[in-house]
């Protein structure tokens, strides 16, 4: 029984390095758990705790990104895995494959898109928007508005309405007058 629960344990955290070779960027702690729970692969709490010791140990790199926290595999975690690759079932490994396809897109739009909000008064909201392409600015913007609400809007809009938004700014202002 124990040596079971050790054997789970290596391949859920070999898994969890396998997912970020394969997606091949950065992930939030969220995109990893969304993966985890749609596979019914791996519990929460658990997932929370592997991720963590995996930082501790340097097989995660850990890294603040805007208002969240994203992870990419450390040269120790490349290794951990190539060295133990074998370990993870086959049909683990195809599901990891089916979400990568589905979802690689959306990550990489969540991680190159930036709409983050903050009080700086009474009545007072500042929402700051940004575009990021391979670590280039494309276009960042900042509004105020008069309420939480607006403000919440306000980046719910710009994340679901990021490429309609950007090219309308983008072709008024090289409209010829």
């Amino acid at each position: 029984m124990l040596e079971s629960s050790v054997e789970k344990l290596a391949e859920s955290k070999l898994t969890i390095l396998y997912l970020l070779n394969k997606m091949d960027m950065p992930m939030s702690k969220g995109q990893i758990c969304q993966f985890a729970l749609e596979a019914n692969y791996i519990e929460y709490f658990s997932l929370q705790g592997y991720i963590s010791e995996m930082v501790e140990r340097n097989l995660l790199r850990e890294i603040r990104e805007s208002e969240k926290l994203i992870y990419i595999n450390t040269i120790e975690g490349e290794k951990m895995l190539s060295l133990f690759i074998h370990r993870i079932p086959k049909d683990i490994k195809e599901k990891v494959s089916q979400y990568v396809e589905k979802m690689r897109s959306k990550v990489k739009k969540e991680l190159e898109t930036k709409a983050v909000y903050s009080h700086t008064g009474e009545n007072n909201y500042t929402v700051d928007c940004g575009i990021y392409e391979n670590k280039r600015t494309l276009i960042e913007i900042k509004i105020n508005v008069v309420s939480k609400e607006q403000a919440v809007l306000a980046c719910k809009n710009w994340k679901n309405k990021t490429d309609s938004v950007y090219l309308d700014i983008v072709t008024s202002l090289l409209r010829k007058s």
